[in-house]
């Protein structure tokens, strides 16, 4: 059912199961729930093997889906989404323009100038799939499977309701400003786990639609979804992705400076998924108004608190930025959209770029001193213990609780490890410093050490007359 503040008008459930509710609020209309749309997708690429599809974290509904679904692992629809080789946002996006679960009928026509569903996903291959998931649906009983979840659906979809008549969408058009507001439709991903997605709708020349699909990552005693403050920040995080996507003019000005960012900083991208700078551009961007968005609801200590967290990741530049925007917010007058602030944005990546080595020093803690130097040789076998000191002070504590460093201490202050070592003569080694569950040492804002090995070589043993 969808429930509008002046319309109300009855759907089939069989069109998209779920609880819609849609209202305007500060000129930002928004709609909620779940979606079978984007269930039957998860589904599919679960069982096609994709692994940000396989992270249910819902304990009775990620047992449902393994148990319904098991006698249709190989079904033609399934077999062919592992061919395709997408995954991520491609299948949410193909949801987002289908018209609902049952018939996958083309909400948008596919070729229509102006659409672009995912790079990988052409109209004929799109068309293909959907009629393969369009059995699947059929042969499933995919409306069954939803039926026997419904009670889940109506409870998440309650508690959303809720949570997101508090959450502010209409900052989004105060913010950002864009010419033809769309409608902000927030899913909560059931199946998804961890991963959240955001993409809009076209038809025409600007957005409709406006879509964030947080996963469902934490749920209560009772195992129903958990909508809190962390899930608000990933649901803004996503939302803003689509708000804050840069024109392509505006991108070609920006490309040479953020590419000599992206290059300083490119191991922690990857390791993240970020694999070039363009992506790494959208993720400043949409990180930097996330936390002007905290900054208003939550205040500035709980803004510099998400700062840190980026600066964890090796978003050094984010702090900058972030004052940028606070510049923006203040002078709508000048600035009445965020487009036409841009050009202040390149000016701001323009000068970051060449202050890269300085940002990076400052903020990434780095070995300073070993007590063996790396690369040594003839190291005394009697040696007991290593000592390295770090850039900045360190946190003293591994990620988990079973994290040991086999006897291994910082000082006080945090800069100083000591390591006990029992040390063989003429012998190869290589320390790497780290903690001995392989996760990396951070500072004490959370920013992690670079990769580094301590590697030497013992010298023979002494003889007695040289002990």
């Amino acid at each position: 059912m969808i429930i509008e503040r002046h319309m109300r008008r009855r759907i089939s459930v069989a069109l998209l199961l779920l609880l819609w509710t849609a209202f305007a609020a500060r000129a930002q209309d928004w709609r909620s729930g779940t979606d079978s749309r984007i269930e039957l997708m998860s589904i599919l690429f679960r069982l096609a093997g994709n692994k940000e599809y396989h992270q249910c974290r819902i304990p009775a509904y990620d047992k449902a889906i393994d148990s319904y679904f098991a006698p249709y692992r190989d079904h033609d629809a399934v077999r062919l989404a592992r061919s395709l080789g997408v995954g991520f946002d491609a299948p949410m996006k193909l949801a987002v323009y289908v018209r609902d679960a049952e018939s996958l009928d083309e909400l948008v026509p596919f070729d229509r100038q102006g659409v672009h569903l995912f790079q990988n996903w052409n109209a004929a291959k799109a068309r293909e799939f959907l009629s393969a998931a369009r059995r699947f649906a059929a042969d499933t009983n995919f409306q069954s499977f939803l039926k026997s979840q419904q009670p889940l659906f109506d409870a998440t979809n309650t508690r959303l309701q809720t949570f997101i008549e508090k959450a502010d969408l209409g900052w989004f058009t105060r913010f950002f400003a864009p010419p033809s507001p769309a409608r902000v439709v927030v899913i909560a991903g059931m199946a998804n786990g961890a991963s959240s997605y955001a993409m809009h709708l076209v038809d025409g020349p600007a957005a409709q639609e406006i879509y964030a699909i947080p996963g469902v990552s934490k749920v209560d005693p009772e195992g129903l979804p958990v909508f809190d403050s962390a899930w608000r920040t990933t649901m803004v995080h996503e939302l803003t992705h689509v708000y804050a996507n840069v024109p392509i003019k505006a991108m070609a000005q920006m490309e040479k400076a953020v590419r000599q960012i992206y290059e300083s900083v490119a191991p922690s991208m990857q390791r993240q998924s970020y694999g070039n700078w363009r992506t790494v551009l959208n993720e400043s961007l949409s990180r930097a108004a996330t936390i002007e968005y905290v900054r208003e609801h939550d205040g500035p200590e709980a803004a510099r608190v998400v700062i840190r967290q980026e600066n964890s990741r090796s978003f050094f530049w984010m702090s900058g930025l972030v004052n940028l925007l606070g510049t923006y917010r203040n002078s709508r007058e000048q600035y009445p959209t965020f487009d036409s602030f841009l050009p202040r944005v390149t000016e701001y990546f323009n000068g970051v770029a060449p202050r890269m080595h300085e940002l990076t020093d400052r903020l990434q803690p780095k070995v300073v001193s070993t007590s063996i130097q790396d690369g040594a040789r003839g190291v005394d076998p009697g040696v007991k213990t290593i000592v390295v000191r770090f850039s900045m002070p360190m946190n003293k504590v591994g990620p988990f609780k079973d994290s040991k460093l086999n006897g291994g201490r910082f000082d006080q202050t945090g800069t100083v490890l000591t390591i006990p070592v029992t040390l063989e003569p003429a012998r190869d080694y290589v320390f790497p410093l780290r903690w001995s569950g392989g996760q990396s040492f951070v500072s004490a804002d959370g920013v992690p050490l670079a990769a580094a090995l301590l590697r030497f070589h013992t010298g023979a043993a002494l003889s007695p007359k040289q002990k």
